[in-house]
């Protein structure tokens, strides 16, 4: 009968986090934090460049269910999710998604409501020049409705 041994390799990051030296956390932070600050505005510009596309292809789409055009929009959407917080919109990323929860519903359910899609395009760009103010909330939960009521 022949042995079975079990070998469990030790990760090296938890040996690199017991080491003395590197960064304290605070000054690792202010690094990051920095950093972030060097690529907002280009990260502005491309949340920009994005609804500007987004704007154009739904103009491009009729008024009935248009599945290719409806997938375009949400390929274009959902590459901006993660840029409003990098640019101190935070709202804008839960905007994008919830438009992408709305053009996944419908596409599913295989409907067209053009004035819900176009109710978030605008909040889109309405939030992209609010920054961090109060009301955001208020705008974000309405969009939220609105995506809500096609859910399966």
């Amino acid at each position: 009968m022949s042995a079975v041994r079990f070998v469990f390799p030790k990760p090296r990051l938890a040996k690199l986090l017991k080491m003395p030296g590197g960064l304290p956390v605070a000054e690792a932070l202010e690094r990051a934090q920095a950093n972030l600050d060097t690529i907002r505005p280009t990260c502005m510009a491309e949340l920009q460049a994005l609804l500007e596309l987004t704007e154009a292809r739904l103009e491009a789409m009729g008024e009935s269910f248009d599945d290719e055009g409806m997938a375009d929009l949400y390929a274009i959407a959902v590459r901006g999710i993660g840029g409003g917080e990098v640019c101190h919109v935070p709202a804008v990323d839960l905007a994008l998604t919830s438009l992408c929860d709305l053009l996944d519903h419908l596409r599913t359910g295989q409907r067209y409501d053009r004035a819900a899609i176009v109710v978030h395009v605008r909040a889109w760009r309405m939030l992209l020049g609010m920054g961090d103010q109060p009301g955001t909330a208020a705008v974000v939960d309405g969009l939220r409705q609105v995506s809500s009521r096609y859910a399966a």
